[in-house]
């Protein structure tokens, strides 16, 4: 199995979290013998559920980045969580970023999630130009119940993705928390906010 390197760091106690049990360190050391053996360990921290009641235990490890079309980056992100049996639960998503040199370096706090198979040349269209889109999308935000209350709000990229029509999908957070995905529609070399959807 390739190398992989940690990425995240032990949470800081607080109210919603706290540093792993000493049977929570063992179970996760245990884990990753069995699955991983010889791979580094990434930190294991635990934090609250969303329902406030429970606590999950987690580790984050990213594999070696991999360079795509210029300047692109692509890294395979593992999560483990730790399930109410006391079982394990590993996931992998894909994360992609711009870098302009040669080596892709540390993968940054800001990535692009793919959630759909995408072509080099697209991702790197639409991270390019979702500056602009956004722009155009808050015209359409503003005709829709959902979004126009947060259609002000700064945004940040998090996801790139494809809808069941096959139109590209851009998924924002803002800085309160809210959410927006924008469809957009591709035609020859333009690209059109075509509508956005507020979950």
């Amino acid at each position: 199995m390739a190398a992989v390197a940690t990425t995240a760091q032990a949470a800081a106690p607080g109210a919603d979290a706290r540093a792993p049990t000493l049977a929570e360190q063992r179970s996760f050391e245990q884990f990753m013998q069995r699955t991983a053996p010889g791979a580094p360990l990434p930190p294991l921290h635990a934090e609250r559920a969303p329902d406030g009641k429970k606590w999950i235990a987690s580790a984050t490890a990213d594999a070696p980045p991999v360079r795509l079309v210029l300047p692109l980056c692509r890294v395979t992100r593992s999560r483990y969580t730790q399930q109410a049996d006391d079982s394990w639960r590993a996931d992998s998503s894909q994360h992609v970023w711009v870098h302009h040199t040669t080596n892709c370096g540390t993968p940054p706090a800001a990535m692009v999630e793919l959630r759909a198979p995408l072509a080099e040349i697209d991702m790197l269209r639409l991270i390019q130009a979702q500056g602009e889109l956004l722009q155009r999308a808050r015209l359409l935000m503003a005709g829709n119940t959902s979004c126009a209350p947060t259609r002000s709000r700064n945004f940040q990229l998090r996801s790139l993705g494809r809808s069941a029509d096959g139109m590209f999908v851009l998924g924002y957070e803002s800085d309160i928390g809210s959410k927006v995905d924008i469809t957009v529609r591709p035609s020859r070399a333009e690209l059109t906010a075509w509508n956005v959807n507020c979950p």
